[in-house]
């Protein structure tokens, strides 16, 4: 499996978790800015697994640039 497997690109600015409603903004930000785990996302977003987490993380750390200027946006 790839990690882009893991998300649904709807258009450029809108990249949400495969089968659910949540965009990878909404994880990031916890991760990023409020500095939680994993562990405690995924037990905050009850539809996210949390290998869905750790994908959105990895995804993020492996395209820094990238996601920056999406969360930018």
């Amino acid at each position: 499996m790839q990690l882009e497997d893991y998300f649904v690109f709807l258009a450029i600015n809108d990249i949400r978790l495969k089968d659910t409603r949540i965009g990878i903004e909404t994880v990031l930000y916890d991760y990023i800015y409020r500095s939680r785990t994993s562990e405690e996302i995924a037990k905050t977003y009850l539809s996210l697994s949390l290998e869905q987490v750790y994908a959105t993380v990895l995804y993020y750390l492996h395209n820094k640039q990238k996601i920056g200027e999406y969360l930018t946006d």
